[in-house]
């Protein structure tokens, strides 16, 4: 599928000086992974070369924005967050759309306050089967060409996924989701793959060796359901659905996981069914991963390269993409999410996302003070330019350049020149 750019985007998302560094990167080194070096004085922002709104992301806005314009007397609700980016969402909602689900999943809105004159948006992540049977006693039919036209948002590779997998089901395997279990998207992929065979959801390598376990004989059944009830379809059962295998994800995990939970469990059927039946046994599904989630983690990790002081990730706090970047960022320097400029209290002082405890902290000290320095800056898929580009203004305030000084640096933009080995 071509990548295209939509014209209903807001303008209001957009940040002047990340348009003009995305507009170089067009013209040159188009194809390459090198980070693009703003030079501000003495200060050095690398911004990698993808980073924000994805094409699923600028999609459901567009389909958003357009059903606001198109139907200004009719009321229109998403089922949930369109994406997971604080600023889109109470855009929206100051705009009239309502909620009908909180970000937690809780029902907002009941079936008896929707009718089948109002306008109902299913969100980028797609929904759940079960979510839909509500919408349809609400007097909302979401089969129609009109409805899957011009309000269901879901991203066409998270609906590759679950074609795939309804394709999957249907030849016997077993579908492994690599997911987060409560994430609105690995609930939906559940949902639709369920409908045509067995299904199980694993969280990372770690659960799939687990499972992995289970299929070498290494594991007992009552232990394996110890470990994973819940988590699979109705009537699933391990000494016979895990014959047959096949591996999907969630389109916003790190695609090198999702691979190696694919080469854990291959190798367990391997082991326990020798090489010559393997091809019965575990199906290849590389083809369901989100081409754009990958190209914004092969891009951060090319950030890697130019060894940055820090990196400074803006995003939603829920989204899963933008977690990702900061774990493959904070493997090699101080890592901080934030979500909006504000929260860059000084240069002595940043209130934080900790992705691994779940909660807001502030940490002192920590912008160096003596320049040079070097930070990497990027963002999720989910979170617009002007977001980024409000960030970059504030972290060049705190070394004294203003827009002048960032003018200046757009005007000798470069791409980042690996390290000559000598």
């Amino acid at each position: 599928m071509a990548y295209k750019q939509f014209d209903r985007v807001p303008n209001h998302y957009s940040g002047p000086v990340i348009q003009r560094i995305k507009d170089f990167r067009q013209d040159e080194g188009k194809r390459s992974l090198q980070p693009t070096v703003l030079t501000v004085g003495a200060l050095e922002v690398l911004v990698p070369r993808h980073f924000g709104f994805c094409f699923g992301v600028e999609r459901a806005i567009h389909m958003a924005f357009s059903a606001l314009e198109r139907h200004p007397d009719r009321q229109i609700s998403l089922l949930s967050e369109i994406i997971h980016n604080p600023l889109v969402n109470d855009d929206l909602e100051q705009r009239g759309i309502r909620f009908i689900h909180d970000s937690d999943g809780e029902r907002r809105i009941e079936e008896s306050e929707i009718s089948s004159e109002d306008v109902v948006l299913i969100p980028a992540f797609g929904t759940t089967l079960e979510i839909e049977q509500s919408l349809q006693r609400s007097g909302i039919d979401t089969t129609t060409e009109e409805f899957r036209r011009d309000f269901d948002t879901t991203c066409p590779f998270v609906s590759k996924v679950w074609d795939r997998g309804e394709e999957l089901g249907r030849e016997g395997y077993t579908i492994i989701i690599h997911g987060k279990f409560r994430h609105e998207e690995t609930q939906a992929t559940h949902s639709h793959t369920k409908e045509h065979g067995r299904t199980l959801v694993v969280l990372n390598r770690a659960e799939a060796q687990q499972v992995a376990d289970f299929i070498a004989g290494r594991m007992s059944p009552e232990l394996f359901r110890g470990l994973f009830s819940g988590k699979w379809s109705e009537g699933f059962d391990p000494e016979t659905d895990l014959q047959r295998v096949a591996v999907v994800n969630q389109t916003t995990m790190l695609a090198e996981e999702t691979t190696e939970v694919a080469a854990v469990l291959r190798d367990a059927l391997l082991e326990r069914y020798g090489a010559d039946d393997l091809g019965h046994h575990f199906a290849d599904t590389n083809d369901t991963l989100c081409y754009a989630t990958n190209w914004n983690q092969n891009a951060t990790k090319a950030l890697l390269d130019a060894e940055p002081d820090l990196a400074v990730i803006v995003g939603g706090y829920n989204s899963s993409n933008t977690a990702h970047l900061v774990e493959i960022c904070e493997q090699v320097m101080p890592s901080f999410l934030i979500s909006a400029a504000d929260e860059l209290h000084s240069a002595d002082c940043i209130r934080h996302f900790d992705i691994h405890r779940r909660q807001y902290i502030e940490t002192r000290d920590w912008l160096p003070q003596n320049l040079p320095v070097r930070i990497a800056l990027t963002s999720g898929a989910s979170c617009p330019d002007v977001l980024m580009n409000d960030v970059l203004g504030r972290i060049a305030g705190f070394y004294g350049y203003g827009p002048e000084e960032v003018a200046l640096g757009l005007d000798r933009l470069a791409l980042h020149e690996p390290a000559v080995a000598v």
